[in-house]
């Protein structure tokens, strides 16, 4: 595991510094309409499937079943995938900005540290209502027994079980990394300012730590719920926390991690992909 944290570093590294590099960071906050964020947000993260989230994600749900990696099958799926991110990401975005507009406002102050956790958890958790079904379809169609089945008969196969996985994918998924990445990230920045030579320095090595640590808590969720979703049919395990007593029983705690470095140079290049394209989509609407 140790391995696998220090090349999730190395990998932020690489993927933040050009980020940093393009174009300087925005200090003061303006308003941004909700039809812009929904579009920016949606667009942003619809690109991010795209590429390269779609086959990181196969490839660690792959690990996590201990199956081999199939190129061919990695973008099943995609479809209903981008479709839904693209809602998700724009509820996400237009929770955080206007959420954020709100709150200043009625204060007449800018948001402190438990006002920004706990408006980042909240755009987590919504953006779960889509994420959960939209990733128990695509798991069920890269199957190897569902490999000439469609959405749509994903859909139906499901049912009632297309919410199989939500409670860890969004208390211990997508809240905690909404958290992490716009909470977590300025205060790792803000933390190594003072032990470093400039600004670009603290804001590669504080995203890098924060990258690190969000792929790391955030793991454990994503394992749990693959594994509710992949074993639908048998529903064994039934509940959340006999999926918490099984993956323990078959590999003890390091089976909270499988995946951990496909999902973790996943995590370090949407941070990058989004930030990227959502500038490029802010500067567009701004002309």
């Amino acid at each position: 595991m140790l391995n696998s944290l220090k090349s999730l570093l190395i990998l932020n590294l690489i993927v933040i510094l050009p980020s940093y590099a393009l174009e300087q960071v925005h200090h003061h906050a303006q308003h941004v309409p909700v039809w812009q964020s929904s579009l920016i947000g949606g667009l942003a993260g619809a690109a991010e499937v795209a590429l390269p989230g779609q086959a990181l994600s196969y490839w660690m749900n792959m690990r996590i079943k201990g199956q081999p990696f199939v190129l061919a099958n990695s973008y099943r799926g995609f479809a209903v995938n981008a479709l839904c991110e693209f809602p998700s990401s724009a509820l996400e975005k237009i929770i955080k900005d206007q959420g954020s507009e709100l709150v200043a406002n009625y204060q007449l102050a800018p948001l402190n540290n438990i006002q920004k956790t706990g408006l980042s958890f909240a755009a987590g958790m919504a953006g779960a209502l889509i994420d959960t079904p939209s990733n128990a379809v695509q798991i069920y169609l890269q199957d190897a027994a569902n490999l000439k089945k469609n959405s749509f008969q994903a859909i139906r196969a499901l049912g009632n079980h297309l919410y199989r996985g939500f409670v860890p994918n969004s208390f211990l998924k997508e809240a905690p990394f909404a958290v992490g990445y716009q909470v977590l990230a300025p205060q790792g920045q803000a933390a190594v300012r003072p032990y470093v030579g400039n600004d670009l320095e603290a804001n590669i090595l504080g995203g890098a730590l924060a990258g690190v640590t969000t792929a790391v808590i955030t793991q454990p969720g994503s394992v749990l719920r693959n594994k509710m979703q992949n074993e639908w049919a048998a529903l064994q395990p039934k509940t959340f926390m006999q999926t918490i007593r099984s993956v323990y029983a078959q590999n003890g705690l390091k089976g909270f991690f499988k995946g951990l470095p496909q999902r973790g140079i996943r995590t370090a290049l949407s941070v990058y992909l989004y930030a990227t394209y959502s500038q490029k989509l802010e500067a567009l609407f701004n002309e």
